[in-house]
């Protein structure tokens, strides 16, 4: 329903009370004058009724009808009379005015001339009865009514109320008409007095909609110095002020947005500078942590005296948290500093994840915990290097954080996606502290902050990771039963892939191609190579390793020791084509560099490219040689 206007509140407002004063006192005063003139009627005709009973008393004594008859004829003559009769003691028609036959019976009849209760018949007969009057001493104009006086008859009036009728509507029209004409005259008035202030509030409304609308130069007229005038005069104010700090306000966003964006500019020059100063520093980092680990390594193969011993241990488990800490610096780093980029390839689940999973199996052996897969064959579609590091940081937490029980990582193939999840028995997470977990440097377990148990970066990397990658992390946990992490990865259908027979070779004098610049810590690593039983033929740079190598005396695999980053891969890759083609088949190879560097995916039925980045341990070098070594042996004879 629509709301009223002001001007038809204003009009209701003031004529609704009007209307109803003019109509209580237009029906009083029509009531008033119809009573009045019907309480006159009676008293005429009673009047008129008494002074026929006197005159015919000598008559009817006498019965003289012929006198009564015109006596009835002076009746009827008077107004609102329709008839009348006298009749005799005994009730018979003395003289009529009308046939006896249409006179009204006894119970019909009104005894005497008072006000009738029922005003809806407009015809009435009324009786009077007729007695002889007594005269007292000599006075003939003082008569006394009462005791032993003779009945002489009665007389019988019709009276009609037409005329009073006719009366009251002429009177109800003449009110209504007053009533109306004072309607008018108060809707005149009514609409002279609001039109000043109709428009005032029309104006006011006009200038806070258009002050709403961001337009502060709008102003109401001025109207006076009454009420209205001052409610002018505050919304004026009102939208002076407004503009006033609109201004100031656009004047401080404008100051705001340029300090945000200054402050904005810094921190990107800080982001860059600082992944900057890490990939500069990684080398530098990576290549004293990378030799140290190797020349640990080696100490572990030669027999040291017993003393020696608990030393070694100790500094093999420093070298291994250090190498940790860094690995998980650097590769937040990169994360943070926005400078990897992704590369989606088809990878087989069961092999991404199932080596993540034997990788842990002694780490979880150790604790005593039962560590199991239930993978369905499918393929991904994901960048390798991002998903290994994903399944690394939340199996490794599974097993660090889980004292007693199992620990359990599903692949579940979907419609459209593949579920990965990890499941453990530890002691779970408090609800309040699932969103903070995967915030930098929170450790639910290390209050104490020992670097002995990490920084508490981990799920701070599988976030980024999973975000970068746009698949989607949840986690549910109960406090005291355990906690569930899940990643859904897309599926994807792999090429025409052909079914290869898979060969194991031992390491024992497996022949290997090393090539890289001499440094001390690719002598550490040939030297690491050959205690694990590997034949090591070294060459300084590719177009030497091009020369030396030959379809009779080829290696089973080479590993790649740069120095650099993604550059350095590449090239890497290029030469190991022009071996394929210069060999007849490929070769699987090793990359060992400095990160950044993108992810090389596999392709089914060919040699595989793997990529190890700088700090690694010994036995990640170790797993990723066991994957070479399952190519098919497809040399020739």
């Amino acid at each position: 329903m629509k709301s009223l206007g002001i001007r038809s509140r204003i009009l209701i407002t003031v004529l609704g009370p009007a209307i109803l004063v003019a109509v209580f006192v237009a029906g009083l005063l029509v009531i008033g004058q119809m009573r009045q003139a019907e309480a006159e009627q009676h008293r005429r005709l009673a009047a008129v009724a008494r002074q026929l009973a006197a005159l015919a008393e000598y008559n009817l004594f006498v019965g003289n009808n012929e006198a009564l008859r015109n006596l009835l004829k002076v009746a009827k003559s008077e107004p609102d009379v329709l008839a009348a009769a006298f009749l005799d003691t005994r009730g018979h028609v003395l003289a009529s005015t009308i046939p006896s036959d249409q006179l009204p019976p006894v119970e019909q009849v009104l005894v005497g001339f008072d006000i009738v209760g029922d005003r809806t018949r407009i015809e009435h007969w009324h009786v009077l009865p007729i007695s002889a009057t007594r005269l007292v001493g000599e006075d003939l104009y003082i008569s006394t009514p009462g005791i032993d006086t003779l009945a002489l008859g009665q007389l019988l009036l019709k009276i009609s109320s037409k005329s009073l009728h006719e009366e009251t509507r002429a009177f109800a029209i003449k009110a209504a008409g007053v009533s109306a004409l004072m309607f008018l005259l108060a809707v005149l008035l009514a609409i002279a007095f609001s039109r000043g202030l109709i428009r005032t509030l029309t104006d006011i409304g006009r200038v806070v909609e258009g002050i709403g609308r961001g337009k502060h130069d709008l102003r109401v007229k001025p109207h006076g110095h009454d009420e209205i005038g001052k409610l002018a005069e505050g919304i004026n104010a009102m939208a002076a002020a407004v503009g006033q700090t609109q201004d100031q306000l656009a004047e401080r966003i404008i100051e705001a947005t340029a300090t945000l964006r200054h402050e904005r500019d810094e921190a990107d020059h800080a982001a860059r500078a600082r992944s900057r100063f890490f990939a500069a520093a990684s080398h530098d980092l990576r290549q004293p942590a990378q030799a140290l680990g190797l020349f640990v390594a080696r100490l572990q193969r030669e027999n040291l005296a017993p003393a020696l011993q608990p030393k070694l241990a100790q500094l093999t488990q420093t070298v291994s948290n250090l190498q940790g800490l860094l690995g998980t610096l650097l590769d937040y780093s990169r994360l943070d500093g926005q400078v990897l980029r992704v590369e989606a390839h088809p990878i087989q689940a069961a092999q991404a994840i199932g080596q993540v999973v034997n990788s842990f199996a002694e780490a979880a052996a150790a604790k005593q915990l039962r560590l199991r897969s239930r993978i369905h064959e499918c393929w991904l579609l994901t960048d390798p290097a991002l998903l290994h590091r994903i399944l690394i940081n939340l199996i490794g937490n599974a097993v660090k954080h889980t004292r007693t029980g199992s620990i359990l990582v599903t692949c579940r193939r979907g419609t459209t996606h593949a579920r990965i999840e990890v499941w453990d028995t530890g002691s779970g997470i408090p609800p309040e502290a699932r969103e903070t977990i995967f915030d930098e440097l929170v450790q639910l377990e290390n209050p104490e902050r020992d670097a002995e148990k990490g920084l508490g970066l981990g799920l701070a990397i599988v976030r980024k990771s999973a975000n970068l990658l746009g698949h989607p992390l949840s986690l549910c946990s109960r406090v005291g039963q355990g906690s569930r992490f899940a990643l859904s990865v897309p599926l994807t259908v792999p090429g025409a892939a052909e079914e290869i027979p898979h060969a194991k070779h031992t390491a024992e004098h497996t022949p290997v191609l090393l090539i890289g610049p001499a440094r001390p810590e690719q002598d550490e690593l040939a030297a690491l190579l050959e205690g694990w039983q590997y034949s090591v033929q070294r060459t300084p740079s590719f177009t030497e390793a091009w020369s030396s190598i030959s379809a009779d005396d080829s290696p089973h695999f080479v590993i790649f020791d740069l120095s650099a980053g993604s550059t350095e891969v590449a090239n890497s890759l290029g030469w190991m084509s022009r071996i394929a083609a210069k060999l007849g088949h490929e070769l699987p190879a090793l990359i060992i560099c400095d990160g950044p560097v993108p992810a090389l995916g596999e392709q089914p039925g060919k040699a595989p490219r793997l990529l190890l980045t700088r700090p690694f341990r010994p036995a990640r070098l170790r797993a990723l040689i066991g994957r070479l070594q399952t190519h098919p042996d497809d040399l020739p004879d």
